[in-house]
């Protein structure tokens, strides 16, 4: 059973001194760690930009932090710290997009939605960022953050996958894509919260005799590009579907890379086509809306395969 980030950021603090959390409005996920090691334990309040100075002034003192914020906020608000103070300092800290990622908070609107986060941490030289799909990867993504030199960027997530084999059979290798299924058909590339959507269009194909192959992308920076290729090189469509902009993230990376190699296979992304999630509703709601679904997965490849 995969363990809550607090249990794994006490178990990695009992292994290196350096590991400390410093929060902003998340106590919850750091009250572990302050109760087994008070000191190594900060909270510094709504207060974002505050946030990414104290860890970088951690990681100048040789600690390991772990910045937690909600993931629209501390990626948006404080950027320009994350670049400069993280990015160009190359400081060791870990940023985490503790709740809220993509579209999770759709009614609350615009401003809590975290629809830029994968492209504005994309965008820093040497950041590595994780889009776990669930409780599992968060753990794995948690674990691997701390052993990597430089900053990361993770945004938690929670749950299980459906349909996946004991915890102690599957794979997290950093910057390696996870097939969950396979087929000729099409190669459906999901990362985060919407890697379920792309399971369950798997099973929809699947029952009208279509096989598709679907990639868990967890780790969006560095990309798979040895995935990428070999989806272009067996099958004659790729699909990417986030609960984000198409542009700037996994779509975009992956379209990067199509680009460069000259590929002819068409890729269709989705996600929010550079719009903002304006509607009153639910998250199936917006996600519905905007075609961020399963039956959006399927549609994309009757359409495209002529099947």
């Amino acid at each position: 059973m995969a363990k809550p980030f607090g249990e794994v950021m006490v178990e990695l603090a009992e292994q290196d001194p350096r590991i400390c959390g410093v929060s902003c409005d998340c106590w919850g996920f750091i009250a572990p760690l302050s109760e087994r090691f008070p000191g190594r334990a900060i909270e510094v309040g709504i207060a974002e930009q505050n946030l990414i100075g104290v860890a970088a002034g951690l990681a100048v003192r040789g600690k390991i932090p772990f910045a937690l914020g909600m993931n629209p906020f501390v990626t948006m608000r404080c950027f320009e710290q994350i670049r400069t103070d993280l990015g160009y300092g190359r400081r060791n800290v870990k940023v985490i997009g503790a709740y809220g990622s993509g579209l999770m908070y759709a009614g609350w609107g615009c401003t809590h939605h975290a629809m830029e986060e994968v492209a504005l941490m994309r965008l820093i030289p040497g950041m590595t960022v994780f889009m776990p799909a669930d409780g599992y990867e968060t753990e794995q993504a948690v674990r691997a953050a701390a052993a990597i030199e430089g900053p990361c960027y993770i945004a938690l997530a929670g749950g299980e996958l459906p349909g996946q084999p004991p915890e102690d059979q599957r794979r997290f290798v950093p910057g390696r894509a996870v097939r969950l299924r396979e087929g000729s058909v099409a190669t459906v590339m999901a990362c985060g919260p919407t890697v379920v959507d792309a399971i369950r269009a798997g099973e929809l194909l699947a029952e009208r005799g279509l096989a598709v192959t679907v990639l868990d992308m967890h780790t969006v920076k560095p990309i798979d590009r040895k995935a990428v290729g070999e989806a272009a090189a067996t099958t004659p469509l790729i699909i990417t579907i986030e609960e984000h902009t198409v542009i700037g993230g996994l779509g975009s990376a992956v379209a990067e890379i199509l680009a460069e190699a000259g590929s002819a296979t068409p890729l269709r992304r989705l996600g929010l086509q550079d719009v903002f999630a304006i509607m009153s509703g639910s998250h199936a709601d917006v996600k519905r809306e905007h075609g961020i679904t399963a039956e959006a997965i399927v549609a994309e490849v009757m359409g495209r395969v002529g099947a």
